[in-house]
């Protein structure tokens, strides 16, 4: 396991990108942009999903529940999204003929049918500390977990670790004073997790692991559906 010392940057992109292909050909028409953002409860559960989505073919932005959830369920639509950056969203925009692509508090202004989240007590797991758990839908292959494994920075299974059910691998971020733990992890052989977990609980930096570990994620094939907070 890798263990380092950071402090975390300002973080001025809190909406999550996604470049949305056509269905085929080279019609650009079906292409556009999918915007994101999980609204988190004090404790940094996720407790709404808002989104909007803009697409060359539509005279403006549209919000759709049901279009973000069935991302998360059909995976014909998913491999039709690719996650980009800000900067990568622009570029987009921009080629796909939208112009200057609007700032993320007027983005948010046309975020309009949310999807709510659960909200209900946190499942205890045991006596130790609160984890935070990013839920992912998606199913990557092989190398796509390896190259996300060595970007998080993951150690081999071992000692107590080993005998955890679908625990690919841990890694370590100290953040000044409070020392993150997060485990890549299968769950159920159908989805895939980030477990992240702080010491001392609600230290400094937890959002902002939380918004890196989501991020990096996000690149390789994964998109996180919430995020739970397990006791």
């Amino acid at each position: 396991m890798t263990q380092v010392t950071t402090t975390p940057p300002a973080n001025t992109a809190l909406l999550h990108y996604y470049l949305l292909q056509a269905t085929g050909g080279d019609d650009a028409t079906g292409a556009g942009l999918l915007v994101e953002e999980f609204v988190l409860d004090d404790d940094l559960s996720a407790v709404r999903l808002r989104s909007a989505c803009w697409t060359a073919a539509d005279a403006g932005w549209w919000s759709s529940a049901a279009f973000v959830r069935a991302v998360r369920a059909d995976p014909r639509l998913r491999s039709r999204l690719t996650a980009v950056d800000r900067p990568g969203a622009e570029a987009a925009y921009a080629r796909l003929g939208g112009g200057a692509l609007p700032d993320e508090d007027a983005l948010r202004r046309h975020f309009g049918d949310d999807v709510p989240l659960g909200v209900g007590a946190p499942l205890r797991l045991g006596t130790g500390p609160a984890v935070h758990r990013v839920l992912f839908a998606g199913e990557p292959d092989g190398d796509a977990i390896a190259r996300l494994s060595a970007l998080l920075r993951l150690g081999g299974v071992s000692g107590t670790e080993a005998t955890e059910p679908g625990v690919v691998g841990t890694g370590r971020l100290r953040v000044n004073d409070t020392n993150h733990l997060w485990q890549l992890r299968r769950v159920g052989g159908v989805a895939w997790s980030i477990d992240v977990t702080s010491d001392p609980a609600g230290g400094d930096g937890l959002r902002w692991v939380l918004r890196q570990v989501t991020d990096v994620a996000r690149c390789h094939g994964l998109v996180p559906a919430t995020i739970e907070r397990l006791s």
